[in-house]
């Protein structure tokens, strides 16, 4: 069983009641907000899903330090071991505060099963519950990859551009908040002419067999990204961005989360629609 240390030094499960949040089909999903917790006292947790991410690809950074630039950590157990975990930052720019989803692993034997959906959808509605809103008119949502298998996923969902301002047919004003997150942490761009496609975002990190066919870009999908965008060497990505109002924002996280989880949802501390707030 893993543990962790609270600031006594009192060993307590990894599975600790202070950081669950829900349960479904077996699997158990935690959620700590990394700026209120101390890191020494969730090492297991850490060195948990840093196995994980070992796992998947190759890291640019050490995860210890990787870690402490976050903001909120959610991960989810099967009996006593992490088997998946999505870590988060916000980020505030004007009227707009932004969820950006900076990494979700999930360990290949637990691979299609909608954990890694379920673990930003947790961490997107603990973010929604706890966080104060008073200046914030709109809420926007960044997911950056360089898998040819996430960013076709990306464009699947296409639609959304006759929803919500999102990458797909973005304004001037979410090409000036991308703008501003890319230069808040250094990030370029691979062409001038693409402002969600940025430049050597995970060097020599994918680790699949760029000929293998399921890691192929649709033909319509690399029309829309330029000649020389790179994702294996280079470790070029594709952003996608989307903004919404902060009630349609809100309403929408929390109808998919009931279709995810069910009824149990609306009463769990925490994240739940009828719930309490941590």
């Amino acid at each position: 069983m893993p543990f962790w240390k609270d600031n006594q030094g009192v060993k307590l499960p990894v599975f600790r009641e202070a950081f669950w949040a829900i349960e479904y089909k077996g699997i158990h999903y935690y959620i700590v907000d990394l700026k209120k917790t101390d890191m020494n006292a969730i090492k297991d947790i850490i060195d948990g899903c840093a196995a994980v991410e070992a796992e998947c690809w190759n890291a640019q950074e050490n995860f210890y330090d990787y870690i402490r630039k976050c903001d909120l950590l959610s991960y989810a157990v099967v009996k006593d071991r992490i088997i998946g975990f999505d870590a988060a930052t916000l980020f505030y720019h004007g009227t707009i505060c932004m969820f950006s989803n900076d990494e979700t692993m999930v360990s290949r034997a637990f691979r299609n099963r909608n954990i890694a959906r379920n673990l930003v959808l947790v961490s997107m509605c603990w973010f929604l519950k706890n966080t104060s809103f008073k200046s914030v008119k709109h809420f926007a949502f960044l997911s950056i990859s360089g898998s040819p298998r996430v960013v076709n996923g990306y464009f699947r969902h296409n639609y959304v551009k006759y929803l919500f301002d999102c990458s797909f047919s973005a304004s001037k004003e979410l090409i000036e908040f991308m703008d501003a997150y890319r230069t808040k942490y250094k990030l370029s761009l691979v062409h001038k002419d693409y402002p969600f496609c940025l430049k050597n975002m995970f060097p020599g990190s994918n680790r699949f067999n760029p000929k293998d066919q399921q890691f192929q870009f649709l033909v319509s999908v690399r029309r829309e990204l330029p000649e020389d965008f790179d994702y294996m060497t280079r470790g070029d990505a594709f952003a996608f961005l989307g903004k919404a109002s902060k009630f349609s924002g809100r309403i929408l996280v929390f109808i998919v989360m009931t279709v995810s989880f069910g009824k149990k949802f609306f009463s769990r501390k925490g994240i739940g629609f009828f719930a309490r707030k941590t």
